[in-house]
């Protein structure tokens, strides 16, 4: 079995860091599916707020790894929920396991490019 690892997300905005794999297509269908998926209170998606830590994808199984902006998020069992359905939706059929990456913390240095502007963490726009 070929799983398609992709390790932390780099702060500066999405480089991958991945194995080889032929289910190029069913991790990015993932990675689009999670794209949909919105952090309530911040009204942004959790791939370019930088939650998405892990995401690993083969044809019988899903694993995300999430980081929440705190520990104490209020929201993060509804964010998970939220990535399972979309998941689910996506790739129908694979058992999709999520959990928090609780030893990492969140900071801004994790939004994309496009998040930071939107967000008003852009440190380019003296």
């Amino acid at each position: 079995m070929v799983l398609r690892v992709i390790k932390p997300l780099s702060p500066a905005g999405r480089d991958h860091v991945h194995m080889d794999t032929p289910r190029t297509d069913d991790h990015a269908l993932a990675l689009q599916a999670l794209s949909a998926v919105l952090d309530p209170e911040i009204g942004e998606n959790i791939v370019e707020l930088g939650l998405v830590e892990r995401l690993l994808v083969d044809p019988q199984r899903i694993v995300l790894r999430l980081v929440l902006t705190s520990p104490t998020c209020p929201l993060g069992g509804a964010i998970a929920e939220d990535a399972q359905r979309a998941l689910a939706q996506a790739l129908p059929g694979r058992q999709i396991d999520i959990d928090e990456a609780d030893e990492v913390m969140w900071t801004p240095e994790r939004l994309s490019a496009a998040a930071r502007r939107r967000l008003g963490w852009d440190d380019d726009q003296g």
